[in-house]
């Protein structure tokens, strides 16, 4: 809060470096408690982003004496899924076939000392890799491959969104061109790549999308993976929902809501049924923007030509008067003052 409130621009300077210095020492001393006390504890989501920007500039940044160091990467993959009953997809992939497909497109250097791992990890695998864990990764030159991962298959029943990660490892040499494009423009090589994921997990009676996003450091991965899995549902709810209204031949409704807890939630009811209704919830995260997800959800729903979207204002209750989660519909009103 310190170097949020400072004007003096030398100071600014200082205090971030001073700041730097000791996640640096938390990082190097595998405090991995102690970083997640500051971020947790951050007293602002402006403190947190500062926290969370300094924490991946420490991990990110390798020693300015070194010569070569390792750059741990991860793509996150969302896989929308529909079967009749319950189905299990492959949790392994093509791990060389990917790779080749990234060099001839030049998002890895076509010379580049560069791995993939053959297993799509989850959300939770990818977290469990803590900062400190991954700066030795940097500095030693060690492949993820050493890590003892276990293979997750992905069962399910009807129809579901999975968040998976393609993740990797290449060496950087110092003064030598990128080994690999980080956060690059999508283009007709993620087009190729979710058409090479479909092969390679396609199981039969499955109706499989894969939609892969761009590589990024293994940090913001986890940030966008969650966001673009949430996306996914809200697209696949809404679809769902306004179809079921409609084929009844009723007008949809659809609330946004802020609430208590940190969540937003949408409904879906119509003007002409009291009793039958769906929710959305999102559960908000420190890096989350409640304004861009409002956004995001309009744009979705004028898309689904829906005129009838109403924005509740006033932050809503987390539970009703009988203890049960909170939904504002076409016909249960929202809360004015608590």
């Amino acid at each position: 809060m310190s170097l949020l409130t400072e004007a003096d621009a030398g100071e600014i300077t200082r205090k971030r470096e001073a700041l730097t210095a000791l996640i640096a020492s938390l990082v190097e001393s595998h405090d991995s408690p102690g970083l997640n006390a500051a971020l947790t504890q951050a007293p602002s989501q402006d403190a947190y982003k500062v926290l969370w920007d300094t924490l991946r500039d420490v991990v990110e940044t390798p020693a300015t004496t070194a010569n070569q160091w390792a750059v741990p990467f991860a793509i996150p993959v969302i896989l929308v899924a529909g079967f009749k009953g319950e189905a299990t997809l492959p949790g392994e992939v093509d791990a060389a076939a990917l790779l080749d497909l990234l060099k001839s497109n030049g998002v890895i250097a076509a010379d580049a000392n560069a791995w993939l791992h053959n297993q799509l990890l989850s959300a939770d695998q990818l977290a469990a890799i803590n900062p400190s864990l991954l700066t030795a990764w940097r500095d030693q030159l060690q492949n993820p491959a050493d890590h003892n991962w276990q293979l997750h298959p992905l069962k399910f029943k009807d129809e579901a969104v999975f968040q998976r990660y393609l993740v990797g490892v290449m060496v950087q040499q110092r003064d030598a061109q990128p080994a690999i494009q980080l956060n690059p423009s999508a283009g007709q090589w993620t087009l190729a790549l979710a058409q090479k994921l479909g092969e390679m997990l396609k199981t039969n009676g499955v109706t499989l999308f894969p939609i892969p996003r761009v590589p990024l450091a293994w940090l913001p991965a986890l940030e966008t993976g969650r966001v673009t899995q949430l996306e996914t549902r809200l697209q696949v709810a809404t679809s769902n929902a306004l179809r079921s209204i409609r084929s009844a031949g009723h007008w949809p409704v659809v609330t946004i809501a802020g609430h208590e807890g940190g969540e937003i939630r949408i409904t879906y009811s119509s003007r002409e049924d009291k009793e039958r209704w769906e929710g959305f919830v999102w559960p908000l995260a420190p890096l989350d923007s409640a304004e861009r997800i409002r956004h995001f959800a309009e744009d979705l729903l004028r898309e689904c030509h829906l005129d009838d979207i109403r924005i509740i204002d006033a932050v809503q209750p987390d539970q009703d008067s009988d203890g049960l989660p909170f939904f504002v519909t076409a016909h249960i009103k929202p809360v004015t003052h608590q």
